[in-house]
């Protein structure tokens, strides 16, 4: 975890602050291109509710107790505990837990969701192993695979792909490779579960990934190291981030204001980008804060939806 300081004069901004964000994010909103109408109140399926339940119920807890229940499993740490994620009774929120990476939390919520004991009984590790070819030796593929897998998604049962950021719906999700010849990333990748589609909101970093681009921001699932923003990353991140938080940052308003990085499952927003006309996949940015963008030929991106049946 990690230790920043909160900017006093945002702190005491007030409405005045909230002014400035919906302000400036009608300006943003109206400079990208083919802003899409509000997002229709789509069901939730199965496996997204079993995903927010159990960030829900570890959220219930302080962070100095859901630090020790709520963890990533970092590469090199935790050599002796396997990834589990465990869902607990209604009303103790003491029983849930997660040690998992990106891929292995969202393996596990479709395990549960549509697993051998549930009433649909397809997603196994034999399914994966045979749709998402899991490593030899390791329990859930990585997120290099699924990528690989939601791009070959008409040969997957139970997936279809999803090509446009502006139809993705909640529950779909989207994983990215990392380019392994240009990073010092320990991991494949990236994957995410969509939990709502939030409107646009146009940057500066835009053009990184290529000229009118459209910056779709969108909440997310997922289970990460490194939460999806940082109130301190310049002078306006603060009342950005504000807009777009990330459950796994903790602010501490005191005489010193600061706020604490943590890690595990919870809720963040990230920023997908369509190649203006095409309207398919053009990159991503991990927060809205962040002064990088990654186009998808640098790290390619793939999404699918998951139907039960």
């Amino acid at each position: 975890m990690s230790h920043h300081r909160l900017s006093r004069r945002g702190l005491l901004a007030g409405t005045a602050g909230a002014a400035l964000i919906t302000a400036t994010a009608a300006t943003s909103r109206a400079a990208a291109a083919e802003v899409p109408p509000p997002d229709p109140q789509w069901a939730r399926p199965p496996h997204q509710v079993e995903a927010e339940m159990l960030v829900d119920y570890l959220r219930t807890l302080p962070w100095s107790e859901q630090a020790q229940v709520n963890r990533y499993k970092t590469a090199g740490e935790f050599p002796d505990e396997s990834s589990s994620a465990k869902w607990g009774a209604a009303g103790h929120p003491e029983q849930f837990s997660v040690l998992a990476q990106c891929s292995s939390f969202l393996t596990m919520v479709l395990e549960r969701t549509y697993g051998a004991n549930s009433a649909y009984g397809w997603a196994t590790k034999e399914y994966f192993s045979q749709y998402f070819h899991t490593e030899d030796g390791k329990l859930f593929p990585t997120a290099e695979k699924f990528r690989t897998g939601f791009a070959d998604a008409a040969e997957t049962p139970h997936f279809t792909g999803v090509t446009k950021p502006v139809n993705l719906r909640p529950g779909d999700l989207v994983a990215f490779d990392y380019d392994s010849e240009n990073t010092t990333e320990p991991y494949t990748g990236h994957i995410v579960m969509v939990k709502e589609r939030m409107g646009t909101w146009a940057s500066s970093v835009d053009s990184q990934v290529g000229s009118n681009v459209v910056p779709y921001v969108f909440e997310i699932v997922d289970c990460t190291s490194n939460p999806h923003g940082n109130p301190a990353a310049s002078d306006s991140a603060e009342a950005i981030y504000r807009a777009f938080p990330d459950t796994r940052i903790e602010e501490h308003v005191g005489a010193t204001p600061e706020w604490t990085e943590h890690n595990g499952a919870g809720y963040g927003h990230i920023v997908f980008y369509a190649d203006a006309t095409t309207k398919l996949f053009a990159g991503y940015r991990w927060d809205v804060n962040s002064s990088t963008a990654h186009t998808a030929a640098e790290r390619p991106i793939a999404a699918a939806r998951v139907y039960p049946r």
